[in-house]
């Protein structure tokens, strides 16, 4: 009896020592330590007008999601997100452990998520969303327009806001006072693309965003579709600011503030905010001629603005030069407020007197020949920018202005060069191309004033005396590219960067640092060859 006890003993002592063996194999930790899914819900989020789901990247450790939306809330950075993981990790930022669904951050910068394993394993991912309005670099224009934006001429009434993110001067917030704008579309061709530019009425004279040298009605957004660096014109005006170097005559050059526009709530992208170009303190500074100063002798004699404008017949205030029937379009004085005494006045001493001088049989006579009538440092400083960036519509569209008992004929300021920089698909590469031979027409006044050896010797000399300051346009767009690096982001979130809507546009690049890359690559073969052909005048 006591032998089968022993026996029934041994037994049930290894039965028990076979369990506790089993039970401590079965104890294993896990060592998952995933997010499997990262998602914010606007049912939790005050102001969210809709979902936004994030991309998980596990072999980079990066979540990334885009709220391109205007985020209704005072507090539009602090968000509560939803996580799927693991039931037995935990996560936590910056020491806080997540509840999701819960627990609120602030994504006004990059997070660091750390999910713990059961067993104590350890991952971090960077979580980071791509939104202007909650971590943007640059400033932030919203408009909400009252009726839909679909003309040229007829502008509609909204609220502005003015969204300095740094600069203090210079805010606006209809939102707050009641004070609308209006807006209406702007451009040419531009005008039709998928991102459209615009132009901003205020009703009263401003600076937006201490932009000081002007206090003005109208502003304008610069769209810069075709350009998928975004930077063309920007770069161009720091050139001409480069050249603009004699505090005795100091020349408008528009304006550039970066920003993020919303549109109606819609993240309408990077937007190139600038000076409406037009006669104004600050501006195109010429004399005031009105429609009640008549034929006065005293003040007939300016001020003038006028485009060599290959759209002029479009205008509402137009001539065509005598002799080779050349668009000149008159944008100042107005053309709802002018005499035409004015208009049969600057008709003939640009259209009729100049033009024949510029082609008269001593037209490089110093008295009595073009430079009788135009300003040739204007026109050299002119010359070389649409020459450095190539601008294929330096003599489509350009700007010239007339002072009162003034005889010359200046030139400027210059404008529009999102198609500039070799972005022209109509002319192929034109880093070894001279614009005067190779721009679009009408060309036949440059190929004038290129029969001038004296006009090409003046440009060496400028260009020789300019050519280093103008070589730091290479470190402007690093800066540049620098300072939009989020902007651009979601500006191509909303506009695919490899889609070219405009018809002449050159192919865009597969990514915006490709893009960046063929710029400055332009740029500084640009450079050296123009260094060897205007040395060689």
């Amino acid at each position: 009896m006591r032998y089968i006890q022993k026996i029934k003993l041994i037994v049930t002592i290894m039965f028990l020592t076979i369990m506790l063996c089993d039970c401590k194999k079965e104890i294993k930790l896990s060592a998952e330590n995933s997010i499997n899914l990262f998602y914010i819900r606007k049912i939790s989020n005050q102001g969210l007008s809709e979902e936004v789901s994030f991309t998980v990247d596990e072999q980079k450790g990066e979540i990334t999601g885009s709220i391109l939306k205007w985020i209704d809330s005072q507090t539009p950075s602090k968000l509560i997100a939803r996580i799927e993981k693991a039931d037995a990790s935990s996560v936590t930022v910056n020491g806080i452990n997540q509840v999701s669904g819960i627990t609120v951050n602030d994504f006004s910068q990059t997070l660091n998520y750390r999910v713990k394993a059961e067993n104590g394993n350890e991952k971090t991912y960077k979580v980071r969303i791509i939104c202007p309005q909650i971590n943007g670099s640059l400033p932030v224009v919203r408009i909400n327009a009252n009726d839909p934006i679909f003309s040229d001429d007829i502008y509609t009434k909204a609220n502005l806001q003015l969204i300095g993110n740094g600069i203090t001067e210079g805010l606006w917030d209809s939102f707050a006072d009641g004070k609308m704008v209006e807006i209406r579309l702007r451009g040419n061709s531009t005008m039709w693309l998928p991102k459209q530019p615009y132009r901003i009425k205020f009703p009263e004279k401003f600076s937006p965003f201490g932009l000081n040298h002007a206090k003005e009605k109208s502003w304008v957004l610069l769209a810069n579709d075709a350009d998928k660096t975004l930077l063309r014109n920007s770069v161009a005006f720091k050139a001409a600011k480069i050249m603009n170097d004699d505090p005795a005559n100091n020349r408008f050059v528009p304006s550039t503030i970066l920003v993020d526009l919303y549109l109606n709530g819609d993240y309408k992208g990077n937007y190139h905010l600038t000076d409406q170009v037009e006669v104004a303190t600050g501006r195109v500074n010429v004399e005031s001629l009105k429609a009640a100063d008549g034929n006065n002798p005293l003040k007939i004699t300016g001020g003038y603005l006028l485009e060599m404008d290959g759209f002029g017949e479009t205008e509402p205030l137009y001539f065509k030069t005598k002799y080779k029937n050349l668009i000149a379009t008159v944008k100042y004085p107005k053309d709802d407020d002018y005499d035409i005494s004015q208009y049969e006045y600057i008709k003939d001493y640009f259209g009729n007197q100049a033009e024949s001088a510029l082609f008269s049989d001593n037209f490089t006579d110093p008295a009595t020949g073009w430079r009788k009538y135009f300003d040739e440092k204007t026109f050299i400083d002119y010359y070389i920018i649409s020459e450095l960036t190539g601008n294929p519509d330096s003599w489509w569209s350009t700007y010239i202005f007339k002072r009162r008992n003034d005889p010359l004929l200046y030139f400027g300021p210059i404008w529009d060069f999102d198609i500039a920089f070799n972005n022209d698909r109509r002319l192929g590469d034109v880093t070894r191309k001279l614009m005067a031979t190779n721009a679009h027409d009408p060309k036949v006044w440059i190929q004038q004033f290129m029969k001038d050896a004296g006009f090409k010797k003046a440009v060496k000399l400028r260009w020789n005396n300019k050519k280093t300051e103008l070589l730091t346009l290479l470190d402007f767009t690093d800066q540049m590219v620098a300072k939009i690096s989020l902007s651009q982001e979601a500006n191509f979130k909303r506009w695919n960067i490899t889609t070219q809507s405009l018809p002449q546009g050159a192919t865009p690049p597969q990514n915006y640092q490709l893009g960046v890359k063929q710029l400055k690559d332009y740029i500084n073969a640009r450079f050296t060859y123009l260094d060897g052909v205007f040395n060689s005048w």
